[in-house]
């Protein structure tokens, strides 16, 4: 993921961005499965120990989602059914 908050906020809270995205998802309520064939991955992942404020959740709500256009392989992804 190539996006300057998102990359910004993990260096503030000292993880990786993969690590800020799940926490943020696991705060939503949100039930993750992030997907990893990487035991150092796995572990990593698992790591989420820490809390983003509600200052930083808001901000984070207000990035722009990515579009995955009309050739993804799961219509999750962009809202398309």
């Amino acid at each position: 993921m190539d996006n300057p908050v998102i990359e910004k906020m993990a260096k503030k809270y000292n993880v990786s961005v993969p690590q800020l995205c799940i926490r943020y998802d696991w705060q939503l309520g949100m039930i993750v499965l992030p997907k990893t064939v990487n035991p150092e991955h796995m572990k990593e992942n698992a790591e989420i120990d820490f809390e983003i404020s509600e200052a930083d959740m808001d901000l984070l709500r207000r990035v722009k989602p990515l579009d995955y256009g009309d050739f993804d392989v799961f219509p999750v992804y962009g809202g398309k059914m």
